[in-house]
C-alpha cells in the first residue's frame, strides 16, 4: 500500500496559460493527459510540487477568474472598435485640412 498522495488534483477548471500549465491544478498538459498511466511516485511528486506552490485554485475562484476573463475580452473588443473610430476621425481631419 502506497503512502504517497496520488489523488488527482483536478479542480475542473481546465484552461492553460502560455507555459501550457492548467490554471486550476497547475499541471502541464502532458501530466493531465497521462495522469492515469503515471506511476504513483510521479503522481506524488506532482502533488508535492502543487502543494509547495500553494495548492490548487478553488472552483469558486476559478469561476470568478473566468467571468473576469470574459469581461476583459469584451472590453478589449470595445477598445479595438473605439481605436478604429479614432483613426477614422484622424483621417477625416487630415482630409479636411487638405
Amino acid at each position: 500500500m502506497s503512502t504517497h498522495d496520488t489523488r488527482n488534483p483536478c479542480t475542473k477548471l481546465c484552461r492553460y496559460d502560455a507555459a501550457d500549465r492548467c490554471m486550476g491544478c497547475f499541471r502541464t498538459r502532458a501530466e493531465v493527459r497521462h495522469w492515469k498511466r503515471l506511476p504513483d511516485e510521479t503522481k506524488a511528486a506532482i502533488n508535492a510540487r502543487i502543494a509547495a506552490r500553494g495548492g490548487t485554485v478553488s472552483k469558486k475562484d476559478g469561476k470568478r477568474a473566468k467571468k473576469l476573463d470574459k469581461k476583459i475580452r469584451k472590453l478589449d473588443a470595445k477598445l479595438a472598435t473605439l481605436r478604429a473610430r479614432r483613426l477614422e476621425l484622424e483621417g477625416a481631419v487630415v482630409k479636411a485640412a487638405e
